[in-house]
């Protein structure tokens, strides 16, 4: 009789064990939801007022650079140490401004280009350049810009702005630059 219970235990135990591993081994296999919950600062409307707007394409003064090609001014957002959220406000109102350009300007084309600082492999400053550049192109796809207009790349460390060991120096590699592919005019 003891051998009998013996048996059914070890039997129930197995079956448990099984159910228990092909259970965990799907919920491993699922893929990521289509909706993202984030606790990120998202773009909003100031508390101060009206975000600045872009009235035409002509009503925009695009600024040169030989290097980067055209721009709206400011088109570089700085980050925190190991961080890929934007907080600031007068970022927001930068990517507003982007947004807006291409919300105006259909055939208007950007690129948005993620770096990081020194510190971290190769790999990690890749990852963490692109997911830079990728909060980026997530908030102005929620303010209407379409997927399609938007090209994201991530340069990691390999395109310092500054070169140095220095706190300062580092931050400043520690950015996302919004470049222009087609102006749409």
């Amino acid at each position: 009789m003891e051998k009998i219970v013996n048996i059914n235990f070890l039997r129930n135990f197995v079956l448990l064990s099984l159910i228990t591993t092909v259970t965990g081994c799907n919920l491993l296999n699922q893929k990521d939801p289509d909706v993202i919950v984030t606790t990120e600062p998202m773009l909003t409307k100031s508390e101060e007022g009206e975000v600045e707007k872009v009235v035409s394409a002509e009503s925009v003064n695009l600024d040169f650079n030989e290097e980067k090609g055209y721009t709206l001014g400011n088109n570089i957002i700085y980050f925190d140490y190991d961080k890929y959220s934007v907080d600031k406000d007068s970022d927001k109102k930068t990517i507003k401004k982007y947004a807006n350009y291409l919300k105006d300007n259909k055939k208007a084309s950007i690129r948005i280009e993620g770096h990081a600082d020194e510190r971290g492999s190769r790999a990690y400053n890749l990852a963490l350049g692109e997911k830079r550049a990728e909060t980026i192109k997530e908030i102005m796809l929620i303010n209407g810009v379409t997927l399609d207009s938007i090209e994201v790349i991530s340069y990691g460390e390999e395109n310092p702005a500054s070169t140095g060991i220095t706190e300062e120096s580092h931050s400043l590699n520690r950015r996302v630059e919004i470049v222009f592919s087609d102006t749409g005019k």
